[in-house]
């Protein structure tokens, strides 16, 4: 077997694995929040259905992914953010096919649309998010803020919209994210693009009440 073809054999195996964590991680993740949103009483179970919550998945996915690729050798940088996209795109497939199977039936045909494309999008953007969050300087640290700005954006809407204390809790989790994800000496940076996302979060928020 020629160098190239062990190459590519290679590749396509880190693919594979890559493809079946991912999905098996997002269809758990699907599970919970399907069983947790049918559970839990309302005031909380708009968590469970929240996009932005759902985001963490593929930042997991994405992590997860860049720490695997590098541990197989692959370089970092631009193969860790392909890699994460990957991943956090597939996880969101995971999540939604059995959030899609319960809930569909009872969704509008434009929201159910909507998740379809926007959520394995919204994936590949968090994936990539995560595993570049995981590289030092200063793309890291701007890495490390866009999930938690997502969450954080939801989080302001909800709590200047509708109201009630499961977006108290969001903003919450998403500063817990936030100092998770962040290196301690990027954390400024990670800060001020969180604070960035929230923005266009909360607008984005917006846009989708009145498309859906």
């Amino acid at each position: 077997m020629s160098e190239h073809s062990a190459g590519t054999g290679r590749a396509s195996g880190r693919a594979i694995g890559t493809c079946a964590g991912a999905l098996g991680f997002g269809l758990v993740c699907g599970l919970v929040l399907t069983l947790a949103h049918a559970l839990l009483p309302d005031q909380w179970a708009v968590l469970a259905g929240t996009s932005a919550l759902w985001s963490v998945v593929g930042l997991i996915a994405g992590r997860w992914s860049a720490g695997r690729a590098h541990s197989l050798g692959a370089s970092a940088g631009t193969a860790s953010a392909s890699t994460g996209a990957f991943a956090g795109l597939i996880a969101m497939v995971g999540v939604l096919l059995p959030w899609l199977a319960v809930n569909a039936p009872t969704t509008s045909a434009i929201e159910v649309a909507l998740w379809i494309v926007v959520g394995p999008v919204a994936g590949a953007v968090c994936g990539a998010a995560g595993a570049l969050s995981t590289s030092p300087g200063t793309r890291g640290s701007v890495a490390a803020g866009v999930v938690p700005g997502i969450i954080g954006g939801e989080a302001v809407y909800g709590i200047w919209l509708i109201g009630g204390p499961a977006w108290i809790l969001e903003a919450v989790l998403a500063l817990v994210v936030l100092a998770i994800v962040s290196r301690p000496g990027g954390r400024g940076v990670s800060l001020a693009s969180m604070t960035l996302l929230v923005s266009l979060s909360a607008a984005a928020c917006l846009v989708y009440d009145a498309v859906a």
